[in-house]
C-alpha cells in the first residue's frame, strides 16, 4: 500500500511520511514527566459507518471532550465536552450521524453508609443538532448492539430498568442474596433520539450475560446460580428458552459473541491440557465443539465484525502476540498495513462498513502510537493524531522480551527495558510486577515504563505465574500463592538480573500498581534484604480485611467475592493472614512510597491506611500520598503527573 502522501487531517498539516527509522542520539537530559504523564492527545478512535465523520477522545484539557472530525470537509464538526466530573471511557457510532459515548462517574450512596460506586452510562449525540440523550437512566447497562439496521435503535442489557428509573431508590445493582434481590435482568431495545427503551426480552435473577446477533436479536442468555452451583446457557426458543450447556462451576469460560452462520456462539475457554482455546456452541444443542487452538499461546479474545457481527480472527496471548484470521478480507487488510508499517505493531481500529477506510493504530515498544486513517481507494495513509506528540522525536529505552529460571525451573517470561543509549550493566534496576493478578504484560508502548527507563533506569516486567497468557495452568499456579509462589517469581527475576550483571544489587526498587503494589509491599517485607525501596500504588496490603471488604461491598454470593475467595484463599487460613504486609510491617526495613486514588472502588484506600498505620506505629519510612477524586484507574492526568514526580523524587532519593 503507497504511503507517500500523507495529510495530518486533526491539524491540517501537510507532511511525508518515511518508513525508515534514522537512529535517534540519547537526550543530554530525559524528557519531563509531563511528557509521559499527559493523557493521550488522541485515542478511543471510532469512524462512522460511511466512514466520513472520524470521533477520538482528547483528555489533555481540563475536562474530557469528544472531537468529530469531518473527513470529506477536512475540518472539524464538533467538540463535545461531556464534565469534568466524567471519565470518557470510549466512543462508538450506531449511524452515521449518531455517536455513542460511553462515560463512568464515581458516586457515593449515602444509604448503604457512604460508599463509593463506578455508575456507567452510554450517551447519544446526535450530529446534526449537538443534542444528547443518555441511553437507559441505569447503571450497568451494557451496549450489546449499536448498528442493527433498525433506525436509531440499539439493543442493551440492563438490571430492573423501569420508565422511571431515574427516581428508583438506587440505580445500581446492589449486594444480596439473588434470588430475592429483586435485580432482574432484561434486554432492551433503546431509541437513541429519546435514550428510552422498551424490553425485549426477560432474564433472571442469576442470568449474567446475553448473546445478540448483529441486529440484536437475542440468541441466548447465561445464568450462574451459585448456591447449587451451577452454570447454564440457555438458547432462545420461540417464547421460551432452551438449555444447550450447563456445568457445575461458573470456570475460566466465557461467551463472546455468534458464529459467522448465527447457529451457534463463540466462547473462550481451557481445554484438557489447560490451553485457551475458541469453542462453539451449537444452539441446537449438540455440545462443545473446538473452532481453533494455538499450540503454545492462549487466546486471548475473539474480534468481531461491527457491522455484520462474525467472528474476524482471535488475539493470542504470549510474549509475541499475534493474529489468526478466520476472514479473508480482515486478514488482507491487515496484511497490507504491515507491510506499509513493517517494525511496528500494527492494530485494525475500524473500519467503514464497505471497507474502503481503514483506522489503523501503529507503535512498537519504543514508539507511542500513531493513527492513520487509510484509504484503499486513494492509496494514502493520513494521520489522524499521535498519542505522545511531545515523545515524537525521543530517544526511549529498547525493549527486549526474555525469559529467566524460577528456583524450581520453570521457565518465566518477562520484558527488560534498558535506558536509551546506555549499555546493559550494572544499572540501577526497577522491578514492576503488573496488576490483577490474572492479567500480563504486552510488547507495546508504555508511557510508565518509559518514563523510568528514559530516567536510567532498567525496567523488569516479569511474568509471573498467576498471569495470563501462557496457559491455564500457569494461571491457575498462582491461586493460594499471593506472597508466595508468585513472588518467589519475582524475587528470582531480580536475582537473573544481578547474576547476569544487568542490574546493581544495592540499587534496585520494587514499583507495582494494584495486585503489583502488593507485590511491592511484599516484597519489602519478605525479602528485605532484596530492595533498597518499594513504591506501592492503589494496592492490597491486608488479605483478610481486603477479602472482608469484598464480602461486603459486592455481597457473598455476589461473583467478585467468590473469585477472591477461590484466587487468594478466606480471611481465617492462615497463609492468608500470614503474607499480608500490614501485619508483616516490622519486617520491612525499606523506604515505602503509598499513592492510592481517594474514590478507589475496586482495592480502597483503607488498605493503604492500614501499611501506613501500621508503619508509622514502628517508626518506619512510609510517605502516604492521597490523590482526592481518583479511582482504581487512575484516569485523572494531573494525577498521573503527580505520581509519576512522587516516583521520581522517591528513586533519586533511595537508588
Amino acid at each position: 500500500m503507497p504511503t507517500a502522501r500523507l495529510r495530518m487531517i486533526s491539524r491540517n498539516v501537510c507532511v511525508t511520511f518515511f518508513l525508515a527509522i534514522s537512529a535517534a542520539a540519547a537526550p543530554a537530559a530525559p524528557p519531563p514527566a509531563e511528557a509521559f504523564a499527559a493523557f493521550p492527545e488522541t485515542s478511543d478512535l471510532a469512524l462512522s459507518p460511511n466512514g466520513n465523520l472520524l470521533a477520538w477522545a482528547d483528555r489533555s484539557g481540563a475536562e474530557p471532550m469528544a472531537v468529530v472530525f469531518d473527513v470529506a470537509a477536512a475540518q472539524t464538526r464538533r467538540k463535545i465536552a461531556v464534565g469534568k466530573e466524567y471519565k470518557l471511557r470510549g466512543l462508538n457510532w450506531s449511524d452515521d450521524e449518531t455517536l455513542l459515548i460511553d462515560l463512568s462517574q464515581t458516586d457515593k450512596d449515602e444509604t448503604a453508609g457512604g460508599k463509593s460506586y463506578e455508575i456507567w452510562r452510554t450517551l447519544a449525540i446526535d450530529m446534526a443538532t449537538g443534542k444528547g440523550h443518555v441511553l437507559l437512566v441505569t447503571s450497568g447497562a451494557d451496549l450489546l448492539a449499536w448498528h442493527t439496521g433498525r433506525p436509531k435503535k440499539v439493543v442493551m442489557s440492563s438490571f430492573a430498568w423501569t420508565e422511571n428509573a431515574e427516581h428508583s431508590e438506587m440505580d445500581t445493582r446492589l449486594a444480596g442474596h439473588r434470588e430475592d434481590s429483586g435485580w432482574v435482568a432484561g434486554l432492551f431495545e433503546v431509541d437513541t433520539d429519546s435514550g428510552r427503551g422498551v424490553r425485549i426480552e426477560q432474564g433472571t435473577n442469576f442470568t449474567v450475560g446475553w448473546i445478540v446477533d448483529r441486529t440484536g436479536h437475542c440468541l441466548a442468555r447465561s445464568e450462574w446460580n451459585p448456591k447449587r452451583p451451577e452454570y447454564r446457557v440457555l438458547a432462545k426458543d420461540g417464547a421460551g428458552w432452551r438449555e444447550i450447556y450447563s456445568r457445575k462451576d461458573r470456570g475460566d469460560f466465557e461467551l463472546d459473541g455468534p458464529t459467522a452462520d448465527g447457529t451457534g456462539i463463540i466462547a473462550v475457554g481451557p481445554n484438557a491440557d489447560g490451553r485457551r482455546v475458541v469453542w462453539t456452541l451449537p444452539l441446537d444443542g449438540s455440545g462443545l465443539k473446538v473452532l481453533y487452538a494455538d499450540a503454545t499461546a492462549d487466546v486471548e479474545y475473539v474480534e468481531f465484525d461491527r457491522f455484520d457481527g462474525t467472528p474476524v480472527g482471535v488475539m493470542l496471548g504470549g510474549q509475541e502476540q499475534a493474529y489468526h484470521f478466520f476472514d479473508k478480507k480482515a486478514q488482507s487488510r491487515f496484511e497490507s498495513l504491515a507491510r506499509a508499517f513493517k517494525d511496528r505493531r500494527i492494530e485494525d481500529y475500524g473500519r467503514s462498513e464497505d471497507g474502503k477506510r481503514v483506522i489503523a493504530r501503529v507503535e512498537s515498544p519504543s514508539h507511542p502510537a500513531i493513527y492513520y486513517l487509510v484509504d484503499y481507494n486513494k492509496h494514502t495513509a493520513d494521520i489522524v493524531g499521535d498519542e505522545y506528540p511531545a515523545l515524537a522525536d525521543t530517544a526511549l529505552g529498547e525493549v527486549s522480551a526474555i525469559t529467566y529460571k524460577a528456583r524450581d525451573g520453570t521457565t518465566i517470561p518477562a520484558f527488560l527495558t534498558l535506558p536509551p543509549g546506555v549499555a546493559g550493566k550494572s544499572l540501577p534496576l526497577v522491578v514492576m510486577p503488573h496488576g490483577g493478578p490474572e492479567s500480563n504484560d504486552v510488547l507495546k508502548f508504555d508511557w510508565w515504563v518509559q518514563f523510568l527507563a528514559t530516567h536510567g533506569y532498567a525496567v523488569l516486567q516479569p511474568q509471573f505465574r498467576g498471569s495470563t497468557g501462557y496457559g491455564d495452568a500457569f494461571r491457575r499456579a498462582g491461586y493460594h500463592q499471593w506472597g508466595m509462589l508468585m513472588q518467589d517469581d519475582v524475587t528470582d527475576g531480580v536475582k537473573a538480573m544481578i547474576e547476569q550483571g544487568i542490574a546493581d544489587a544495592k540499587r534496585v526498587c520494587i514499583v507495582g500498581w494494584s495486585y503489583g503494589g502488593y507485590a511491592a509491599l511484599a516484597g519489602a517485607a519478605f525479602t528485605p534484604d532484596l530492595y533498597k525501596c518499594a513504591v506501592s500504588i492503589a494496592g492490597v496490603s491486608d488479605l483478610p480485611a481486603m477479602l472482608g471488604w469484598e464480602t461486603g461491598y459486592k455481597g457473598k454470593e455476589s461473583d467478585s467475592n467468590a473469585y477472591w475467595k477461590e484466587s487468594i484463599g478466606t480471611i481465617n487460613d492462615k497463609s492468608v493472614i500470614d503474607h499480608s504486609p500490614a501485619r508483616a510491617a516490622a519486617r520491612v526495613r525499606v523506604p515505602v512510597l503509598l499513592i492510592h486514588g481517594v474514590d478507589d472502588t475496586t482495592v480502597p484506600i483503607s488498605q493503604s491506611e492500614a501499611m501506613a498505620r501500621e508503619l508509622g506505629k514502628l517508626k518506619k519510612p512510609v510517605t502516604f500520598i492521597k490523590l482526592p477524586g481518583v479511582d482504581h484507574q487512575i484516569l485523572l492526568d494531573a494525577s498521573r503527573l503527580q505520581v509519576l514526580k512522587e516516583i521520581e523524587k522517591f528513586l533519586a532519593a533511595n537508588l
